[in-house]
C-alpha cells in the first residue's frame, strides 16, 4: 500500500471512531426522536465548528485533504446506515431523515465517488495553501446549506432539509 493510502485509511478509521464515540456520549442523541423541522444558517455554522474540531485529527487547526475526505466518506456511510443525517447543536443533536436510504453499507464504487467529490470540494474551498481552515470548512458547509435553501430565506424547511441531508450524505439529488 502507498503511504497516502495508509494515511487515508487511518484517517477514515479515526474519524469513524470519533463519530461513534461522540454520538454515544452526548446527553441526547439521534436515537431519541430529535428530528429537525427547521435548520438555520447560524445552526449550521455552529455544527460546522463542532465537526471541524473533531475532524482535525492532528490538531493543527486545519484539515488536509485526507481528513476532509475521510469525514465525507464516514458521514455518508453512517448517514446511510442509520437512515438520517446528524446535525450537532452544542450538547444536543438533531436528525434529518434520509428519504431513500436503506440500512446498507456503501458499495466500493460509492466510496470512490464520494471521495472524489469530497476531494474536489476540498480544493475548491481550501485555497492555494492546500489546507482547510475552520472558516473555509464553515464556508463549505454554508454552501451546502445555501444550495438547499431554495427560497433563500436563511432557514431550511421540510423539503429543503431533505435536500440538505441528501447532500451531506453524499447522495445525488435531482434538484
Amino acid at each position: 500500500m502507498t503511504r497516502a493510502l495508509l494515511k487515508s485509511a487511518a484517517a477514515i478509521a479515526a474519524v469513524a471512531g470519533l463519530a461513534y464515540a461522540s454520538v454515544g456520549t452526548m446527553e441526547t442523541g439521534p436515537y431519541d426522536g430529535a428530528a429537525l423541522t427547521t435548520l438555520s444558517q447560524a445552526e449550521i455554522a455552529n455544527h460546522a465548528q463542532l465537526v471541524f474540531a473533531r475532524a482535525d485529527l492532528d490538531r493543527n487547526q486545519a484539515l488536509d485533504v485526507d481528513e476532509y475526505t475521510a469525514l465525507a466518506v464516514v458521514t455518508a456511510e453512517l448517514s446511510r446506515l442509520n437512515g438520517f443525517v446528524v446535525v450537532e447543536k452544542g450538547e444536543t443533536v438533531g436528525t434529518i431523515e434520509l428519504a431513500d436510504a436503506g440500512p446498507a453499507a456503501l458499495p466500493r464504487s460509492e466510496h470512490i465517488r464520494i471521495a472524489a467529490v469530497a476531494q474536489n470540494a476540498f480544493y475548491a474551498f481550501a485555497g492555494a495553501d492546500g489546507r482547510m481552515s475552520a472558516e473555509e470548512f464553515a464556508a463549505a458547509q454554508g454552501a451546502v446549506f445555501d444550495a438547499a435553501d431554495l427560497n433563500r430565506n436563511g432557514k431550511l424547511g421540510r423539503r429543503e432539509l431533505s435536500i440538505f441531508a441528501q447532500r451531506q450524505a453524499g447522495m445525488t439529488t435531482g434538484v
